[in-house]
């Protein structure tokens, strides 16, 4: 049997009803040359059991099921291990895929073989499918590689990577990391390798209360910061102060009214340095002040609309193509 060009990888712990068209939007894809390996965390609501029945109707699924339940960083890593796939793309077991989304990615990479991480844009979907948010990686590595002091630059179910590299020369995920695993990942990947994320929204990301990030929201918020920490030393050239690094952790957190203007005032210094004409590092401003715009605007709608306003000046067809697709559904 011939090597598949691309792993798909997912993980699985109790994914109830959002796995079978989980699985079901992967199965759909344009794109045919992959495996499908799921790993199961020993899941008490049927969820190995139906990955193993979507196996037995097609070849392309391995089940793979713990022993006992060993956490998500472990499961990736074992998939990593087992992956035949040249390319490994992650997919988390409640989102949705487009169809074309392996196929758009894969043809990326091929085009630009010197980039080993690829993300996409995506769409945030609540648990009745219906649209509730926007993604906005930035696209080019300059952008990304500005972001990641301030937020993971990649959506870790949409991205695809070079097994060689992030298995062989990076040794996978960091065990010692529970939730941001994948965001201290791809910092480590970017300061040697270029990398990128596609415009186009081929993810759906299923934002719901009893997801990892939520229930584990304290270490969550801890293990970013400790990745923040350190791209900020890297990217900005120097250590921050404590109200510095507070600041870029209300941003990321949820940026409030009361600490808009300290925020601003201190990342307009830090990107003083850097070259920001450029279309993309215009755009990913820009999508920063969205970001902002959307955690204030509960509390002000003042505030919100004061970012809302300073992205539509920063890059304004990129603000007014996020606005009709938000709101108008364009």
């Amino acid at each position: 049997m011939s090597e598949p060009e691309v792993t798909v990888l997912m993980t699985v712990y109790n994914a109830g009803t959002f796995l079978e068209p989980s699985i079901r939007s992967i199965l759909g894809q344009t794109f045919a040359g992959f495996e499908f390996l799921i790993v199961d965390d020993c899941s008490t609501d049927g969820s190995a059991e139906l990955a193993e029945s979507s196996a037995s109707k097609d070849p392309r699924i391995k089940v793979i099921r713990n022993a006992h339940n060993r956490g998500q960083t472990e499961c990736l890593n074992l998939g990593l291990g087992l992956a035949r796939g040249r390319w490994i793309a992650r997919h988390d077991a409640d989102d949705l895929a487009h169809p074309d989304r392996l196929a758009l990615q894969y043809q990326s990479a091929q085009k630009t073989p010197e980039i080993v991480l690829l993300g996409t844009n995506g769409r945030i979907i609540n648990e009745r499918n219906r649209l509730v948010g926007l993604l906005d990686a930035p696209l080019s590595h300059d952008g990304i590689t500005w972001t990641a002091p301030f937020l993971n630059p990649f959506m870790h179910t949409s991205v695809m990577f070079r097994a060689d590299v992030i298995r062989d020369e990076f040794g996978g995920y960091d065990h010692s990391y529970r939730i941001a695993q994948d965001y201290e990942l791809w910092t480590r990947v970017i300061s040697r390798y270029p990398s990128a994320n596609l415009p186009q929204r081929l993810i759906d990301y299923r934002h719901l209360a009893t997801s990892m990030s939520k229930v584990g929201r304290e270490q969550a918020f801890a293990e970013a910061g400790q990745v923040s920490h350190r791209e900020a030393r890297r990217v900005f050239g120097r250590e921050l102060d404590r109200t510095e690094a507070q600041l870029i952790a209300q941003f990321r957190e949820g940026l409030t009214p009361s600490h808009r203007q300290a925020f601003w005032k201190l990342y307009h210094a830090l990107l003083a340095g850097r070259d920001s004409r450029t279309g993309d590092m215009r755009r990913t401003v820009a999508m920063h002040h969205l970001k902002a715009a959307g955690a204030v605007s509960s509390r002000s709608l003042r505030s919100a609309l004061a970012e809302i306003l300073a992205a539509m000046r920063t890059a304004p067809a990129a603000t007014t193509r996020w606005l009709a697709t938000r709101y108008l559904n364009a």
